[in-house]
C-alpha cells in the first residue's frame, strides 16, 4: 500500500479478551459490566458492529478502491483455502483498518493479534487461544488466560484442540436463521488469523522458531481440512528476506 493517509477507523470492538488490558477493544463509553453480562458466543468471532456494504467499505477509504478489491479477491469465495497473505505498507497507511473493515463487510470469523501488545510468544499464544476458546479475561477469573502456554509444541496441541471444538460450532451455526438475540451471523466455517506488526517478532527471543510456526500453521496442524487462513500485516519488506532463510 502506498503512503497516502487513510481515515482513522475504530479498530476491533468484538472482543473484551485482549492480550493487554481487559475490555481494551470495547468501544468508547461502553460499560465493562454490561459487556460481561453477555455470555461469550461464536458471534464474538465477527465484527461487533453491523456489516457494511462494499460501497460503504470503499467510500470509507478514498483512494484505496484497488487495494480493497484486490484483498477481497485474494480472500476468495466463502471457505476457500488460501496461502498465507502478506499485506505490506508504511506506518499509518490504513493496512489494519482496511483489513478489519473488509472482515466487517464479509462477516467472516477471525481472530486478531497485534505483535505490539502481544510482545512475546506466551502472550501471543494465549491471546490466540483465548479468542478461539471464547474466553474473556475479567475479574471473576483473575484476568487469567484460558490456557497457559509458553512452548510452541504445547501451543500446537492446544490450538488443534481449540480449533476442533470451534469448527464444530461454526458448522452447527451454518444454516441457522438470524434472530433479534443474534443479529450478527457468522459466515463460513473457516477461521482467519490476522497478525499485525509481524516484523516485531524478529526482536523476540526464539523468533527463528516462531515465524515459521505462524507461516506454516496449516501444515503443522495436519488437520483433515484447511480450517485457517493467515494474514500478516507488516511495515517493512525486510522480513521477506528473513522468511526466505527457512
Amino acid at each position: 500500500m502506498g503512503k497516502d493517509e487513510s481515515p482513522k477507523m475504530n479498530r476491533r470492538t468484538t472482543r473484551s479478551s485482549s492480550c493487554s488490558t481487559p475490555n481494551s477493544k470495547a468501544p468508547p463509553g461502553s460499560s465493562m459490566a454490561a459487556n460481561q453480562l453477555q455470555p461469550p458466543s461464536i458471534n464474538d468471532l465477527v465484527f461487533k458492529d453491523e456489516p457494511i456494504s462494499l460501497d460503504e467499505l470503499i467510500n470509507s477509504f478514498p483512494g484505496r478502491r484497488t487495494q480493497i478489491l484486490d484483498l477481497i479477491n485474494l480472500l476468495g469465495p466463502l471457505n476457500s483455502p488460501m496461502i498465507p497473505l502478506f499485506v505490506y505498507g508504511g506506518a499509518s497507511t490504513g493496512k489494519t483498518s482496511i483489513i478489519l473493515q473488509i472482515f466487517r463487510h464479509l462477516n467472516r470469523p477471525f481472530i486478531y493479534c497485534s505483535c505490539i501488545t502481544c510482545y512475546n510468544p506466551r502472550i501471543l499464544f494465549e491471546s490466540i487461544l483465548n479468542q478461539l476458546l471464547l474466553h474473556r479475561k475479567n475479574e471473576s477469573n483473575g484476568y487469567l488466560s484460558a490456557k497457559r502456554c509458553e512452548k510452541p509444541s504445547d501451543f500446537v496441541i492446544l490450538l488443534r484442540e481449540a480449533l476442533g471444538g470451534l469448527i464444530d460450532g461454526l458448522k452447527g451455526n451454518m444454516g441457522k436463521t438470524s434472530s433479534k438475540k443474534s443479529p450478527t451471523r457468522v459466515n463460513g466455517r473457516m477461521v482467519y488469523f490476522i497478525f499485525d506488526n509481524v516484523e516485531l517478532i524478529r526482536e523476540w527471543d526464539k523468533s527463528l522458531s516462531i515465524l515459521p510456526l505462524l507461516f506454516n500453521l496449516n501444515d503443522i496442524l495436519k488437520m483433515p481440512e484447511r480450517m485457517i487462513c493467515a494474514i500478516f500485516s507488516l511495515k517493512t519488506r525486510q522480513i521477506q528476506s528473513y522468511i526466505h532463510l527457512f
